[in-house]
């Protein structure tokens, strides 16, 4: 972090070792570079692309771009070009000509020319022909181009040194000013001490007064993640970015960049790791007191990555372009996430009491005593981490990721590759096939959820592990909790409850691929769990082998997400016929006051074509006529948007009724189960949440029947009512046609 202390010097290249073919940025068609011939170590600016020799960087007198701004200097609001010669064009179009620039300067000298064919900028990638390129362009305002709304400008970033440091004439006057005046000097005590705090920072972020609809980016990459991917991450980030937006995990953690960035209005974050990252930075975010809470998105580089997997992340990074990743977080919607604590309490052995109703036997805690004897001594007092937001587990899930820990601090060169840490995961799964060592895991764990003792339950199914699931992805990508079908209650990861479910051995744990879910125990507010042995424990994936200890779980806050829209979602979705959108303002405040609302998207049906279509979600997206587009908060329900569908009915009534977009008087909402859509009652409305339909929008059915689309002769219009709707249906699933109208039966 040398580049954020004092001392630090503007437009300093970030060179990293490069074995590519270009050329050294000193070898000219007139003079060759002084490593010229020579298979010397060649670096190359992550800022600004330049390829120069080691041995050459003495000779470069060519700055890279400015990244912040001192504060001697006057704060103007505009950033300047940052021209870089370029001996090739990489398929782009002139600027000025439009003309696309060739690959290289020749077939023959395409990698050894030493002549350079643009000019490109490194903050805008605007990029011009040597022949177009004017130097009234050197003077001009640099756009930031394609990404100008998440760059931080380098005249945020503002260095204060303290050798130009100017005195502050308010501290002066506090200190000399007579003993009459402390009282006023009491009312400004919090005033300087804020000042102080500032004081030690030599950088501090200044917004401009024009930028207040910016949302900035803030990257944080862990390079160990997965297949240790970070490392060239970081250097694309830093290319399409302000380097000074990038930080590196592994560089003092993500405090410094939190602690920078904590004022600035709609902040963004882009956490590049496993879900243990993710849980690395919300936890920076929760000492550092945020007013308002940045939310997060996730680019997967770990081995499970169920949380991005539930936010539409991805399984893991598959190498898709960095611009393309912006674009998507730039694009994400705010989903809110519970996040719970773990309190343990240690038991002496002195307390336990295998005599009790739901311990084990004597000889069974003997037996299993004699076995970890030779391990108690391995025991930890405390858990890795207090916080969860994925999932907290006890049994054999944690012993097999226990073992692949264990494996991965003695050896950490072999677990380079995602593919080799499944492998181990496998592998551990395999042994405990035939060892089963938690095959007794119930009679030495006693739980209580919300005041109800469920240890009876647990010791009756026999089961290995028990998971405390968050969200609805675990060990990665499987739904232990499976569908809401027989559910109290739809499984979300903001509603504030948490599943507990039982899983049994390796190969059960391996059938949830298929979809077999886990044995469900309850769903609850708070839980307690009591270990009478040493057992391994998981916490979002970072194990641990306790001694005997009670657990409290409960609920501390919820953080707010990115959640990524689906491209081919969102591009049939987000659009009217006419290019347009209306945007309506609509629901109650979700997670937190300030929590930005999503857009809906809503689309008719027409009677007609759910006829026709029998409610096929797949055929009836390519009829839908597109509404409009509505602004929800996250936990907003259907009933609050039907003012706004009645709203739209009203203001619309003049229209012709012939046109595609029109909405009669007579209309219901659909529902979306086993990619099918089924008309729900009204007082099923307040049960669903807007949330889960962000990616297809709200489709809603005008159950007006035109009599030249419908069999009868008569002038007259009929109705399509729920019921008639539920009769349609049965042509194809007559078994199940009360789910058409009750939400609860769907699947």
């Amino acid at each position: 972090m040398s580049e954020w202390m004092e001392g630090a010097v503007n437009g300093v290249h970030h060179w990293y070792n490069y074995e590519g073919g270009a050329m050294c940025a000193l070898t000219t068609p007139e003079k060759d570079c002084r490593s010229r011939g020579d298979k010397r170590v060649k670096g190359k600016c992550a800022a600004c692309h330049m390829v120069l020799h080691e041995d050459c960087r003495e000779d470069l007198s060519v700055r890279c771009r400015a990244t912040f701004r001192d504060a001697s200097f006057r704060k103007e609001q505009w950033t300047p070009h940052h021209w870089v010669l370029q001996r090739k064009g990489f398929g782009t179009k002139c600027k000025a000509c439009h003309k696309t620039l060739a690959k290289g300067s020749g077939w023959s000298t395409a990698r050894n020319s030493k002549s350079f064919i643009a000019v490109g900028c490194s903050w805008c990638k605007d990029i011009y022909h040597t022949s177009c390129f004017t130097l009234s362009l050197i003077e001009d305002h640099c756009s930031l181009g394609e990404f100008e709304q998440i760059i931080v400008p380098p005249y945020w970033i503002v260095y204060t040194s303290k050798n130009n440091k100017k005195p502050d004439k308010r501290k002066i006057s506090y200190s000399t000013r007579p003993s009459s005046c402390s009282s006023k000097r009491g009312n400004h005590r919090k005033r300087q001490d804020h000042e102080k705090d500032e004081c030690k920072r030599p950088f501090h972020i200044r917004m401009g007064s024009s930028n207040s609809t910016k949302t900035p980016l803030l990257v944080f990459v862990n390079p160990k993640s997965g297949g240790n991917q970070g490392g060239a991450l970081i250097h694309a980030f830093k290319w399409f970015l302000n380097p000074r937006q990038v930080f590196d995990m592994m560089d003092g953690g993500p405090t410094l960049g939190l602690q920078m960035y904590q004022n600035v209005a709609n902040l963004r974050i882009l956490c590049c790791g496993g879900d243990g990252t993710v849980g690395w930075v919300l936890s920076e975010i929760d000492k550092l007191n945020f007013i308002n809470l940045p939310p997060c998105a996730i680019l997967p580089l770990g081995t499970g990555n169920d949380l991005a997997r539930v936010l539409n992340w991805g399984a893991s990074y598959a190498g898709e372009p960095i611009d393309k990743i912006l674009s998507q977080v730039s694009d994400a919607v705010v989903h809110c996430l519970d996040r719970w604590e773990i309190a343990v309490d240690n038991i002496d052995s002195s307390e336990l009491t295998p005599t009790s109703p739901h311990s084990a036997s004597v000889e069974d805690v003997d037996s299993q005593t004699s076995k970890d004897e030779e391990n108690i001594e391995q025991a930890t007092t405390r858990l890795p981490l207090n916080i969860f937001n994925n999932y907290f587990g006890i049994g054999l899930d944690a012993h097999i990721q226990y073992q692949f820990h264990t494996g991965r601090e003695a050896k950490p060169e072999k677990f380079s590759s995602r593919a080799y840490n499944m492998f181990v995961y496998f592998k551990g799964g395999l042994y405990d096939t035939f060892e089963q060592k938690y095959k007794n895991l119930s009679k030495f764990v006693e739980l209580t959820c919300d005041g109800e003792d469920y240890t009876e339950k647990i010791r009756e199914q026999k089961i290995h592990c028990i998971v405390f699931l968050n969200i609805k992805s675990y060990s990665g990508g499987v739904n232990p909790w499976g569908s809401a079908r027989g559910a109290a209650r739809p499984a979300a990861m903001d509603d504030g409850f948490i599943e507990v479910v039982g899983l049994f051995s390796a190969p059960t744990i391996a059938a949830m691929q298929v979809g077999i879910p886990g044995s469900r125990i309850c769903q609850c507010r708070k839980a307690v769990v009591k270990t009478k042995k040493a057992l391994h424990c998981q916490v979002d994936g970072e194990p641990c082998y306790i001694v005997p200890s009670t657990f409290k779980i409960s609920r501390r806050n919820q953080a707010r997400m990115l959640m990524r829209w689906k491209s081919r979602e969102s591009k049939s979705f987000n659009s009217t016929s006419q290019g347009e959108s209306s945007v309506c303002s609509l629901g109650p405040p979700s997670c937190s006051d300030d929590s930005p609302p999503i857009k809906i998207a809503l689309h008719k049906v027409t009677a007609q074509d759910f006829q026709t279509h029998y409610g096929s979600l797949e055929k009836l997206q390519g009829v839908a006529h597109p509404l409009t587009i509505v602004m929800a908060q996250p936990s907003s329900t259907l009933d609050s948007i039907r003012p706004t569908v009645e709203r739209w009915v009203r203001e619309q009534s003049a229209t012709l009724p012939t046109l595609p977009n029109f909405l009669s008087h007579n209309w219901v909402f659909l529902h979306r189960a086993n990619d099918r859509l089924y008309p729900i009652s009204t007082d099923m409305e307040a049960q669903l949440g807007v949330l889960e339909m962000v990616s297809t929008g709200v489709f809603i059915l005008d159950t007006t029947l035109n009599a030249e689309s419908s069999d009868s002769r008569s002038g007259d219009t009929t109705f399509l009512t729920p019921d008639s709707a539920e009769d349609i249906s049965d042509t194809t699933e007559p078994s199940n046609s009360q789910n058409y109208i009750d939400f609860q039966a769907a699947p």
